[in-house]
This record gives structure tokens, C-alpha cells and sequence, in this order.
């Protein structure tokens, strides 16, 4: 039987993965809807309203949700200079560092994503041309953002990364 913290690791992997395929499918759905909207505008002469509306949402959709992901993997963007030069303590205090320093990043934008949420709700804000509710693609900047924090935190309670982490190959930080 897997260990207490071997099994959060199995349950964020396994929410930070569902996100991701959901960050995945916006991906598709805005190439889906970008040829959509070439074919309609060039065949048809009719373009879609809502096509730079849409695909800007789902962007932003793809980024808050695969970011959970990407740091739950070790498959996100580090400085590794000083980090893979070092190994016992330093290596643990740069690591830590890293992670306070996100930290600080996600409670700022939290902070500013919550303010942002609550004014979208209070004036209903919409998109321009298409009058999308903007209200669930603030909050889920939130969530993800939080999400994120929460993965940075529980990483800080657990071993550093041991190496280099690359798109085709997380880190072996999970069991899963």
C-alpha cells in the first residue's frame, strides 16, 4: 500500500491531468474553430461573430488549466544555472526559493483575479463582439491560479526535483 503522501501525489496527478485534457481540448476546439471560421468567411462569405471572442477565451482556458499540470510534472519553464550545480541543502533552498517566489506571484494574481471576478459579476461584463460572460473565465483564472499554489506548496513538503524535466517526460515525482 502506497504511503499518505504517495497517495496525494497519485490524487494531484490525477486532478491536474483531468484539467490538462481539458486545457487540451480547448486547444482543439479554437484550431476547430479557426478553420470554422476561414471556411465560412472564404467559401461563404459569412464569417462567424464570435470567433476572436471565443478563441481568446479558450486561450486564456488552456493556459489556467494546463498550469496545474505542468507544475504538478516538473514540466514547466525553470532557471536551472545556479539549481543544477548544487545538490543537498542548496539545492533544497534554491528549490524552496523558486517555489516562494511562484508563491508570491500566485497570491498577488489571486488577489488581483478575485477583484477582476467580482467586477465582472457586478457589471455583468461581456465580451465586445460576441457578449460572452466573462464572469466563469475569470474565476477560473482563480481556480487554476490556486490550484497551481497548491500543487507549489505540497512540492515544497516533498523532495526537490532530481533532474531535468522535458514535455515527453515528466519527472518521475509521482507514482503513477
Amino acid at each position: 500500500m502506497a504511503s499518505l503522501p504517495q497517495q496525494i501525489d497519485r490524487v494531484i496527478l490525477w486532478v491536474t491531468r483531468a484539467l490538462g485534457a481539458m486545457g487540451a481540448a480547448c486547444i482543439a476546439g479554437m484550431a476547430t474553430l479557426t478553420v470554422l471560421a476561414v471556411v465560412m468567411r472564404y467559401a461563404f462569405g459569412a464569417p462567424f461573430a464570435f470567433t476572436e471572442d471565443l478563441a481568446g477565451l479558450m486561450l486564456v482556458s488552456a493556459v489556467f488549466l494546463g498550469m496545474p499540470f505542468a507544475l504538478a510534472t516538473h514540466a514547466h519553464i525553470r532557471v536551472n544555472i545556479a539549481y543544477d550545480r548544487t545538490r543537498g541543502w542548496a539545492r533544497r533552498g534554491l528549490f524552496l526559493l523558486g517555489q516562494l517566489v511562484f508563491l508570491a506571484f500566485a497570491a498577488v494574481f489571486f488577489r488581483d483575479a478575485r477583484a477582476d471576478l467580482n467586477l465582472a459579476m457586478m457589471l455583468n461584463l461581456k465580451t465586445e463582439v460576441a457578449r460572452i460572460p466573462l464572469a466563469p473565465f475569470v474565476a477560473m483564472m482563480s481556480i487554476g491560479i490556486a490550484l497551481s499554489a497548491l500543487v507549489a506548496t505540497w512540492h515544497m513538503l516533498r523532495p526537490p526535483p532530481a533532474g531535468m524535466a522535458t514535455p515527453d517526460m515528466p519527472e518521475k515525482g509521482f507514482d503513477a
